[in-house]
């Protein structure tokens, strides 16, 4: 599975878990952005073979420009 499919899919997989903020693209993985230390433990090491790293980052918010 290439990385934008495994992207699609952890979104599609773990985009309702409360404190996930958001999904991208490493050089080798798929990184799923959370709230907390937590949350972070709850997700997987790999989606459908393809490696999937954590990312703690807090709250994200929008911010006024």
């Amino acid at each position: 599975m290439d990385l934008k499919a495994a992207k699609a899919l952890a979104k599609e997989r773990f985009a309702q878990v409360p404190g996930v903020q958001g999904f991208g693209i490493g050089e080798h993985e798929v990184r799923v952005y959370v709230r907390s230390q937590e949350v972070k433990q709850q997700l997987p090491e790999r989606i459908d073979g393809v490696p999937l790293e954590a990312v703690v980052v807090g709250d994200i918010a929008a911010q006024d420009r």
